[in-house]
Order: structure tokens, then sequence, then C-alpha cells
């Protein structure tokens, strides 16, 4: 049987994907981030509840409902990463072209997880999508914390914890 690492896709560091390659690399991004970002930080719910803000969310904080199912955490595990790779992952690739290079995979995975907790749009207009755009790795990872931990004059804290797990995933890899 051959080694499951011989399975895995390969990229290489400081070449720009596209296509397969990318959306290959994205579902892998997405499948690293998730489960040690996304899930902890969204909260599951196979019911449909109100958010804090008063939105109707069911799963890991999705929006797109179906309040007649209840999923399982499995059921729900995969249809957030398959969001997170379809539907957040191309959006702010668009606007931080770099995080097609494999060599900012853990910038790319904590903006993935800040764009699928405040919108895409918001991303990429955010101090961390600046810096990154100018080249300015470190600086793009320490400006997580601090971003969007307020809402209508509200400071939330589960924001300030969940930017802070951003900084430290972008910056190493690992949860805080």
């Amino acid at each position: 049987m051959a080694d499951a690492l011989e399975t895995q896709p390969t990229w290489t560091p400081g070449k720009k994907l596209t296509g397969a390659a990318l959306t290959a690399f994205t579902a892998a991004t997405v499948a690293l981030v998730a489960p040690v970002l996304t899930e902890p930080n969204e909260g599951y719910s196979g019911k449909v509840y109100k958010d804090p803000a008063g939105y109707l969310t069911q799963c890991y904080g999705e929006r797109q409902i179906d309040p007649s199912v209840i999923y399982s955490k499995s059921a729900c595990a995969t249809k957030l990463r398959a969001r997170m790779a379809k539907d957040y992952g191309p959006l702010i690739v668009k606007c931080v072209p770099e995080f097609a290079d494999p060599a900012h995979q853990l910038a790319y995975g904590a903006s993935i997880d800040a764009s699928y907790n405040a919108g895409p749009a918001a991303f990429c207009r955010s101090p961390m999508a600046k810096a990154f755009n100018a080249g300015r790795w470190a600086a793009g990872c320490k400006a997580f914390p601090g971003w969007y931990v307020t809402s209508r004059g509200v400071r939330y804290p589960g924001l300030v914890r969940r930017r802070g797990e951003e900084q430290t995933f972008c910056l190493t890899g690992k949860q805080r």
C-alpha cells in the first residue's frame, strides 16, 4: 500500500497556483484551519438558532440554513469546509493574489477564517489584506488582533480571542 503522503498533492513555495491546483490547495488549507479555528470559534448547532447579531444560523455559523433538517456535527463540518473552500478562499485570493503561493498558506488559512467570520469584502478592506498586498507578511499577521472586535459600539471578548488565535495561526501554524 502506498504511503498516504505520496498521494497528497505537493506544491512548490514561491510558485503561484492556478486552476485545479489552486482549488486543491484552498481545500487543503481549509482542512488545516477549519478544525482548529473556525469550528471551535463558531460552535456547532445542528438545529437553527439566532446568533448574537440576531441572524438565523445553523451548523458552524452558517446562514444558508434549512430549518427542517437537524445536521450532525460531521455533516456540518463537511458543509463548512465546502463553503469555505468554494465561497471564501477564492474571493480573498482575488484581493490578495499572493495567497495563491503555497509559501503563504498559514496567512491564507487565518484569512479564510477571518473572512468566514466577517465576510470577504470586509477582509479585503482589512489592515491584514493591505499589509499582505504590500509584502509585509508578519505585519499582516500581527494586524489580526483588534480588527472587528467591536460592533455597534460593543466589544466582543470572543472576537478578541478569535483574532488572537488567527494571529498565532498566521505566524506559527499553531493554536494559541
